[in-house]
């Protein structure tokens, strides 16, 4: 959209609120209970930018275990290529003088969660809402110990029907979202 005259204002239809187009791929807003994990990992990659709506546990709990594996992997693999190619053997060996103390481990790592952190986050905020809770409660992991544990409480509850507060697709009441057909 370059200019002001490329968009529509809001209609009212019904008497309803009004409505808001949406690219198509983010209308449904509905956890998707017994995801696989493939399934997981889709909507998290396709679903990153949307904060509304809920997550079901099994597509929180598989994307939690699949990000697990990756990262370990990556660690795994930086680690090998690492010591392949002595880049990090003296800091590994105490000898601080020597080297840069990161590789190709760290660059790995640290890239993986440059790109999931911001979809992390969403999900992390659609399985607050469908425990009905707002996302902001995902904060509460930033406390040491006992926020970790308290989170992964309750992300583990089950959804609970009040959650549907925080969705904004067409089977709300609230304001609507129509589809914006594909081009």
């Amino acid at each position: 959209m370059n200019s002001a005259d490329d968009t529509t204002p809001p209609t009212i239809e019904n008497g309803r609120k009004p409505i808001r187009d949406i690219p198509a791929r983010f209308a449904d807003d509905n956890p998707l209970p017994g995801a696989s994990a493939l399934q997981a990992f889709s909507r998290f990659w396709t679903r990153y930018p949307i904060f509304t709506g809920r997550a079901s546990r099994s597509e929180f709990w598989w994307w939690t275990l699949l990000n697990a594996v990756i990262a370990l992997a990556l660690l795994a693999i930086g680690r090998a290529v690492d010591v392949s190619t002595g880049m990090t053997s003296a800091f590994w060996e105490g000898d601080l003088s020597e080297g840069p103390a990161w590789g190709a481990q760290s660059v790995l790592y640290g890239l993986w969660g440059l790109a999931t952190i911001i979809p992390g986050l969403s999900l992390g905020a659609r399985r607050m809402h469908d425990t009905d809770h707002s996302g902001w409660w995902q904060l509460i992991a930033l406390v040491p110990i006992f926020g970790w544990f308290f989170f992964i409480w309750l992300a583990a509850q089950p959804s609970d029907a009040g959650g549907a507060r925080y969705d904004t697709g067409p089977h709300r009441d609230a304001e609507q979202i129509r589809p914006t057909p594909p081009q």
